[in-house]
């Protein structure tokens, strides 16, 4: 779910914006050669010195994660290393910043992005152009070293672009077990899934902000998709969960049908939900409360 206490739409916009994978173009690969990977040692030295910077910063805090240090830290890490490098880049005295510096000051992209990591990881890193920049490698596997710097192709980092691609890592990288949301039909064309974890506990997922906002501008298709024609669609939700729901929120009492489900997302696009501020954020509230 979303690192972030309150969920807002201008939030989702935001964090989406900033994620997004950049398609590389034949500019961003010239560029890339020319500036970063004659330096991509020292630039690896400077994100390495960075990273152990920040380190010792949160060490300092009293962050709830604190204990389990870095594992399941890769969006806090990622961020804090961010803001530790646009300090630096005003003003850069080491060879591999210069050279980042240069390659952005020509028109190279650098920016945070959010994906799926070879199949297996949600990740945040950084894109330097055509070089995928981990920061926060050691954050599932803690005896992996802290930065990894690959061509973009190489390092097998693609967009998350729906719900099942969504769904099958959070499987893996979270261990738990994925249902259609089909007994919270209102909340279900922008919350398609719900995510038992390993501990039991059920989340409505998917509030990350890049496939939330995907979903958003296609209209809702994503989550329909999922719902009807994707791979976790005869899921049933257990029992006890249902009723857990139910007595909270007066659920419905048997999963709809798939007839029932294009309903709503009929009326969600009909009634134009997706450009109704107000209405949405009442949805991302409520999906909060869950």
């Amino acid at each position: 779910m979303t690192q972030n206490a309150v969920l807002s739409l201008d939030f989702i916009k935001g964090q989406a914006e900033e994620e997004q994978i950049i398609p590389t173009n034949f500019k961003q690969v010239k560029l890339t050669k020319k500036f970063l990977l004659p330096r991509v040692k020292d630039l690896h030295d400077d994100m390495l010195r960075l990273r152990r910077q920040y380190d010792q910063e949160f060490y300092l805090t009293d962050h709830p994660k604190k204990d389990a240090y870095p594992k399941g830290c890769c969006y806090e890490i990622t961020k804090g290393v961010k803001t530790l490098l646009e300090r630096e880049l005003q003003s850069p005295k080491t060879v591999g910043l210069v050279a980042l510096r240069d390659f952005c000051l020509h028109g190279g992209i650098a920016k945070r992005v959010w994906g799926n990591l070879r199949h297996q990881y949600f990740q945040n890193a950084f894109q330097f152009g055509d070089l995928y920049v981990d920061v926060s490698n050691d954050t599932v596997t803690i005896t992996k070293p802290k930065v990894e710097i690959l061509p973009l192709g190489k390092a097998r980092f693609f967009p998350i672009t729906d719900y099942d691609i969504y769904a099958n890592l959070a499987e893996k990288y979270w261990n738990g077990k994925v249902y259609p949301n089909r007994i919270l039909p209102e909340l279900a064309v922008m919350f398609p899934v719900f995510f038992v974890s390993a501990e039991g506990e059920l989340q409505l997922h998917a509030n990350y902000q890049t496939i939330l906002y995907r979903n958003m501008q296609f209209d809702f298709a994503l989550a329909e998709k999922f719902l009807i024609k994707g791979a976790f669609q005869d899921r049933i939700l257990p029992d006890r969960y249902v009723d857990q729901l139910t007595k909270k929120f007066g659920v419905l009492e048997a999963a709809l049908s798939n007839n029932d489900i294009k309903r709503y997302f009929e009326i969600a696009r009909q009634s134009e939900l997706r450009l109704d501020a107000v209405r949405c954020q009442l949805l991302l509230d409520q999906a909060q409360a869950i």
